[in-house]
């Protein structure tokens, strides 16, 4: 059930942290997952893509700004690949 206060030491509280590497190798690997979880949720690539087209997915759309949508339709193409033929 909900509660309506707010608890300081929620374990499931959201707390972002920094990754070690170069941002470019973070951005393609979060790209990269993302692509992965649509796909595996059901979406089409040409869907994944319009969504980080799209600015009302801002994650995916500030990785598609910052890396291009080039490198985005590789990422996707490179995710649907290691799924099986049955699921493409």
């Amino acid at each position: 059930m909900p509660k309506d206060e707010f608890e300081f030491e929620d374990p499931m509280e959201l707390v972002s942290i920094p990754m070690p590497g170069a941002a470019a190798e973070i951005e393609r690997e979060m790209a990269k997952c993302l692509a992965e979880e649509y796909l595996r949720m059901g979406h089409t690539p040409e869907e994944i893509l319009a969504m980080f087209r799209d600015p009302f997915y801002s994650v995916l759309h500030n990785l598609c700004r910052a890396m291009g949508e080039d490198e985005i339709r590789k990422i996707v193409t490179q995710a649907l690949a290691g799924w099986p033929s049955a699921v493409r």
